[in-house]
This record gives structure tokens, C-alpha cells and sequence, in this order.
């Protein structure tokens, strides 16, 4: 059953998440393909990179309120990343949006579901050395990140006004 704790999660997601929906809108061609100082991506992967934790983060909050725990790793975590920035080194701004949408949809579903019960437990998280983290720890962050990324590519989109 949801809890306000989850329901809290959730809308300070949604609110993330628009917010990237609205910047990548607003770029334009030539803020997309800029560098983003401190990511080593441009602004249009860093975007994209956004879109695809959000899946990562569903995958992971649902492994963690089952308690089974995440056994990806911090190194992996970053191959993947490094793959990824590759892969998506092409993606347009419309199939971004369109992915930040899907998969951001699917993340506020989870993030609404969890009961306080699931937000209580603890699990091993790999990416944090396999370190207990409580739900909700994890559930947070899928704002945060979004957030951080966004404010690196806004910056690099700023100078191109």
C-alpha cells in the first residue's frame, strides 16, 4: 500500500523529471551537441543518460523493496555508462523526451506503490560496496540524479544562449 512518504518521492520525481522534459524541448541543435564540462558527454547524452537511469533506478528500487538486493557494481556501472555515451551519441531530442516520458512514467508507478514497509528495507546495494541501503535512501536519488545531471548540461546549454 502507498504511503505519503511514497507518494512524496514520487511528486519530487515528477517534478525532476519535468524539468528535464522542458530543458531538452528547449534546446536547440546547436546546445545539444555541446560538451558538458566534468561529464565527457554532450549535452544530448548526458540527457539521454538521464532517461536511461530511470530505467536502472526501476530496476533497482524493485530489487531492493523485494530485499534481494542490487548486485551491479560501481565499475560496471561506469562500463555501462561508457557504452552508453557511444550508443547514444546520435539519439534526437524527440526520442529522449520520448524516453525520459516512458521510462519516467514507469519510475513514478514504482515510486508511488512502495509501502512504507518497503521503504524501510534495507537490502545490499552493490554500486555502494554492497553496503545495506534502506529503500527509501535508493528512491531519493532518483531525483538527485536527474537534478545533477540537469544543472551540468544547463550550464554547458547556457553558453550557447
Amino acid at each position: 500500500m502507498a504511503s505519503e512518504r511514497s507518494t512524496a518521492l514520487a511528486e519530487d520525481f515528477v517534478a525532476a523529471n519535468a524539468e528535464v522534459v522542458a530543458f531538452a524541448n528547449s534546446c536547440g541543435e546547436a546546445a545539444w551537441v555541446l560538451p558538458v564540462p566534468g561529464e565527457e558527454w554532450t549535452v544530448g547524452v548526458v540527457v539521454h543518460h538521464i532517461a536511461e537511469g530511470h530505467a536502472n533506478a526501476l530496476r533497482w528500487l524493485d530489487e531492493m523493496a523485494r530485499g534481494d538486493g542490487v548486485s551491479d557494481t560501481a565499475e560496471g556501472i561506469d562500463e555501462a555508462n561508457a557504452l552508453h555515451a557511444r550508443r547514444a551519441a546520435g539519439v534526437t531530442q524527440a526520442e529522449t523526451v520520448a524516453l525520459l516520458q516512458e521510462n519516467g512514467a514507469r519510475l513514478e508507478a514504482l515510486l508511488r506503490s512502495l509501502s512504507d514497509e518497503e521503504l524501510d528495507r534495507a537490502a545490499p546495494f552493490g554500486p555502494a560496496g554492497g553496503r545495506a541501503l534502506p529503500t527509501g535512501a535508493l528512491a531519493a536519488v532518483a531525483a538527485r540524479h536527474a537534478r545533477e545531471h540537469l544543472a551540468h548540461a544547463k550550464e554547458a546549454a547556457g553558453a550557447v544562449g
